[in-house]
């Protein structure tokens, strides 16, 4: 089975059973790697709040983000 397979299965289930699958598959994951991926995002997010409050990089409502984010994950 596919990973656009299983995602679109998922997605068809109630919500509390997506989070309790999000949280499966989160604890899947090794210490090590869980650390690496939360290290790499707070480092991303540190430099995306310094490029804003540097005037590189400018926000954008939640709606807008959330709807380009849909739009990607159906691709």
């Amino acid at each position: 089975m596919s990973v656009v397979a299983i995602r679109d299965e998922a997605l068809n289930l109630p919500a509390t059973e997506r989070a309790k699958l999000v949280d499966a598959l989160w604890h899947s994951l090794s210490a090590a790697e869980t650390r690496a991926r939360e290290s790499t995002w707070a480092a991303a997010s540190e430099r995306r709040i310094e490029a804003y409050e540097a005037g590189i990089l400018k926000a954008r409502d939640a709606e807008s983000v959330f709807a380009e984010l849909r739009r990607d994950l159906r691709k």
